[in-house]
């Protein structure tokens, strides 16, 4: 079986490199030169835990080749899924990268004996999908269940475990409005994964809709117990974290995004998050409860700026040190990342902004250029700073010694995740401040 994966981001590269592990053909398309380059070179374009690994393995196998597209190949292939990015704009989201795939798959399609299974990884708005199969069917050249098939299939990976994600998905969705795109899709995935995976069949706009819900679900449950963090700081004795462990014991509701902090960030959630309210108001339905969910998270930053100036007074010309860079530990990615938007809003204070990170200090070199001091330890980070500000649950925080603290100008600690340990807290010299806990 011969399988194109168009778009090698953190969707289409992982996904690449588990079909290429079920000992499936896989050409990975990718027009971006650069990052051509270093893939058909055997190099990830991001980190992700065990990613690497499981590349070189397809690689020596030869289960797994990099292309620049869909044409030298088409002629070969059983299915073609889409992994191309769908950014926001102001009121929708960018469907440009997309229509062009489909676009080019309209016209090879009128070239081939092959009847394409297409499967659409890319997160879509409610209506896309149909406009999708008209733009494949135009002009009645090619006819959806006899010369080619198509099925949404929303992905649902987290970042920091999208490998794992791959291989044992907690569900598979797949959204389909013609009865042999169904059987085509169920019958290959049959073989992929394990029976005890849940499996919904859907339409096209259920299926779209779907992702959108989770991941407003997912951005519902972190503003909520931000909210509730910024509660417990104002009562005695309040601590957000066995408030969060209690609530996530209750079945109903379950641990998972109840870590307080300072919001969510990433590719996903403030995107699809924003792109879920614009399909509420395209509708005339008013998305209150999502705007409140978008509010909290803009807001939380907030706190972190206040704790600053109240016990700095005066931040112009101090250093203040930023430990923690992409949205989540275990990850490069900076998008929306909390951390970029504080150092965005620090600067303006006229600050030194010592910075560290163990993954994604050269993704923030190409947004902050020579404006930070970029270090390469926690030590050097912390060294001579007023201020220390914890932005991710990265593991090495939590390493930060008695030595580190007393190299501070002043032993000034904001801790947004709480992952400081006990012993580090009694320091008599340090002053601890930790988001959620009332200090």
């Amino acid at each position: 079986m011969n399988v194109a994966v168009v778009g090698q981001g953190f969707v289409g590269l992982s996904l690449s490199v588990f079909l290429a592990s079920k000992k499936i053909h896989v050409f990975g398309v990718e027009n971006n030169t650069k990052k051509l380059s270093i893939l058909k070179n055997g190099k990830p374009t991001f980190f992700e835990p065990k990613l690497n690994n499981h590349l070189q393995k397809c690689l020596e196998t030869k289960n797994l080749q990099f292309i620049d597209s869909l044409e030298s190949i088409f002629n070969k292939l059983d299915v073609i899924y889409i992994c191309v990015p769908t950014p926001n704009k102001k009121s929708s989201i960018n469907l440009t990268y997309i229509k062009n795939v489909i676009n080019e798959i309209q016209k090879l399609l009128n070239y081939t004996s092959k009847k394409p299974l297409i499967i659409v990884k890319s997160t879509i708005s409610p209506g896309t999908s149909q406009q999708l199969v008209n733009n494949l069917s135009k002009n009645n050249k090619n006819v959806l269940g006899n010369d080619y098939y198509f099925v949404v299939n929303p992905e649902f990976l987290r970042e920091g475990s999208a490998i794992d994600d791959q291989f044992n998905p907690h569900i598979l969705v797949m959204g389909t409005n013609e009865i042999k795109s169904k059987n085509k899709i169920k019958s290959f995935y049959k073989k992929l994964y394990s029976k005890k995976i849940p499996r919904i069949f859907t339409n096209y706009s259920s299926a779209e809709l779907i992702k959108y819900s989770n991941n407003a679900f997912l951005a519902t449950k972190i503003s909520f117990i931000n909210s509730i963090s910024n509660l417990c700081e104002k009562i005695p004795g309040a601590n957000v974290d066995d408030i969060a462990k209690a609530i996530g014991l209750d079945p109903r509701i379950g641990p998972q995004f109840l870590k307080a902090g300072p919001g969510f960030g990433g590719s996903c959630l403030p995107k699809d998050l924003t792109s879920f309210i614009n399909v509420y108001k395209s509708f005339d339905v008013s998305p209150m409860l999502l705007n409140s969910v978008k509010n909290v998270n803009e807001k939380q930053l907030e706190q972190i700026l206040t704790i600053l100036e109240n016990k700095l007074k005066k931040i112009s010309g101090k250093t203040i040190s930023i430990l923690g860079l992409s949205f989540k530990e275990n990850s490069d990615d900076i998008r929306e990342s909390r951390s970029i938007k504080l150092i965005q809003n620090i600067l303006k204070k006229n600050c030194v902004i010592n910075v560290f990170d163990s993954l994604a200090l050269e993704n923030t070199k190409q947004i902050f250029k020579n404006r930070l001091v970029y270090c390469n330890s926690i030590s050097e980070c912390l060294k001579n700073s007023d201020c220390a500000i914890i932005m991710n649950s990265e593991k090495n925080f939590k390493l930060i010694s008695k030595q580190n603290i007393l190299n501070m100008r002043r032993p000034l600690i904001i801790d947004s995740r709480r992952i400081i340990e006990q012993k580090i807290k009694k320091i008599p010299e340090l002053e601890y401040v930790a988001l959620g806990i009332n200090n």
